[in-house]
């Protein structure tokens, strides 16, 4: 799933009867009861460049091995000790998230593992776009509650963050702060940033650059990740303004009308 989601000239479709190059995971398609294995992928070959499909899959493959350290849960004998919170609950989380949180994030197109187990509270680190996961933190929160009954809350942070938890500073000075701390590291893994222009009467102007320019995923990375991550944390914010013009991007993660 995860190389599905991250090839960029392959159509994640099944057959349409067009000339596009497609790739389908049938056992998604067909549901549990499939008898395809679930690490088959099917590819139709259109009318593109070979060598361009051939370095497009060699790209979305490299990215997943890159990725496997953050993507999969960290066993619960490599938690660390002090904060593992019993091995049984460990081993329970880890396997929760395993079953039925990683593949539901590795859907929409990022990644996620068990970075501690302290008490009640487990922290998780995601990957990828903010547009992939904060939207779905109430719904894995709920299926981890659901399979350990001891967790009392769920934790996001992303690859080399902490959580920006306090209100010092100006409105600007914590917009900024958020951004790069949080924002930024998230959309660097698919080669893109985010920069703050201005914030007027609570709106805040931001451009997205790189490989966020021209993405066909960039409205959701804004409105369903960086706009309620400010607006979650910076009450003060009133919404998000992308000033980016996307149609003189030149390098988007995925290119349009490749979702």
């Amino acid at each position: 799933m995860a190389v599905r989601a991250g090839v960029r000239l392959f159509k994640r479709t099944p057959s349409l009867g067009g000339v596009e190059s497609l790739i389908e995971h049938r056992r998604s398609a067909e549901g549990p009861s499939s008898p395809v294995p679930d690490d088959l992928l099917r590819l139709s070959i259109g009318l593109e460049a070979p060598e361009d499909l051939i370095a497009d899959l060699e790209a979305a493959l490299s990215s997943v091995s890159r990725a496997s350290r953050v993507g999969t849960s960290i066993p619960p004998e490599d938690l660390p000790k002090e904060s593992a919170g019993g091995s049984a609950v460990a081993d329970a989380v880890v396997a929760a998230v395993e079953r039925s949180i990683a593949p539901l994030v590795i859907a929409r197109g990022g990644a996620v593992r068990v970075v501690g187990v302290d008490g009640c509270v487990v922290t998780l680190e995601a990957h990828g776009s903010p547009g992939a996961v904060v939207p779905i933190i109430p719904q894995i929160e709920q299926l981890l509650r659901a399979a350990v009954p001891g967790v009392s809350d769920v934790r996001m942070v992303w690859p080399g963050t902490s959580p920006v938890t306090d209100g010092a500073g100006d409105l600007t000075a914590r917009v900024r702060r958020l951004l790069d701390d949080e924002v930024n590291p998230a959309v660097a893994a698919h080669g893109g940033r985010v920069s703050l222009v201005d914030i007027d009467d609570g709106r805040v102007l931001i451009r997205l650059e790189g490989g966020c320019q021209g993405c066909s995923l960039a409205q959701v990375t804004v409105r369903q990740g960086i706009e309620r991550m400010l607006r979650a944390k910076v009450p003060e914010v009133l919404g998000l303004v992308d000033l980016k013009d996307h149609r003189a991007g030149t390098r988007p993660f995925y290119a349009p009308g490749k979702r």
